[in-house]
Parts: C-alpha cells; structure tokens; sequence
C-alpha cells in the first residue's frame, strides 16, 4: 500500500524531478490510497514499475506525457473516493508533443473492470489508439454519467 498524490497539474521541478518522485511512490506499489497523478513524464523513462498497482482509491489523472504505453495492465479497479475536476475516476488529457513523433498511443487498461464512482474523460491525445472500442459504460458504475472520448 502506498500514498496517492493530490497535486493535479502542478509539477515540481522538471520532467527527471517527476519521474523520480513517481518512481519512488510507486516501485512496488499495488495499492494506491488515495490518487495516481502521471504528470509531465518523458519518453525516455522505464514506467514498468507501474504494473504492480492494482487498485487506486481515489482518481487516475494522466496528463501531459510522452511516453508511448502506460504499464497499468493489473489494475482491476478505480474506486473514485476522490474525483479530478469534481467528476471523473479517470482523467486522460494532453498526452503528445506537437513538435515531436512522441506520444501516448496505449493505455494498456487491460484488466480494468470497475471504476466504482466518478466518470471517465479522455480528451485530446493526438495518437492514443483504441480508446473508442472501450465500452467504458460496462466499467463505469454510475449510470447517469457519459464517458467523454
């Protein structure tokens, strides 16, 4: 078990300072209490230690990174305890650099069965493949919330 974040989009430092604080919160982390905020993180950063998390309490804000795949393929569930933006479990924005070929192009959500409270809002990432083929409504369990992607 470890401590989430509540930071949004405010960054520390630069994109290395990130990735090492990211790093040291999560190495072999399965449990999030609290928030996962992946914010302003390079392409060039191993994000393999991801994959051991499994549930987050709180939110999933990814947001303003490079990298091509997001090692999350354990995590079964988000349980929303807190929202970004006052609505969504999961919060996917901004994730490419227009000057450059790098980008999110996988989530890699592939165990992803319950987002219990809260909604989902992917938006504005320029090569993120698949998201659309998602029936995020099976996920969600609110049923008056509309997934945006």
């Amino acid at each position: 078990v470890c401590a989430g974040t509540l930071n949004g989009l405010s960054v520390t430092g630069d994109a290395q300072h990130q990735y090492q604080t990211l790093h040291k919160m999560y190495n072999n982390c399965e449990i999030v209490m609290g928030n996962l905020e992946i914010v302003l993180i390079d392409h060039t950063q191993d994000l393999s230690f991801l994959q051991t998390i499994r549930e987050v309490t709180g939110y999933i804000l990814i947001a303003m990174n490079v990298f091509a795949s997001l090692p999350l393929q354990n995590l079964r569930v988000i349980r929303g305890t807190q929202f970004y933006e006052e609505k969504y479990a999961l919060f996917v924005l901004l994730n490419y650099n227009p000057n450059t070929t790098h980008a999110l192009r996988q989530l890699g959500l592939n165990q992803l069965t319950e987002i219990l409270a809260g909604g989902v809002y992917i938006e504005k990432n320029a090569q993120l493949c698949h998201v659309e083929t998602v029936e995020w409504r099976d996920i969600m369990r609110d049923p008056r919330l509309e997934p945006v992607v």
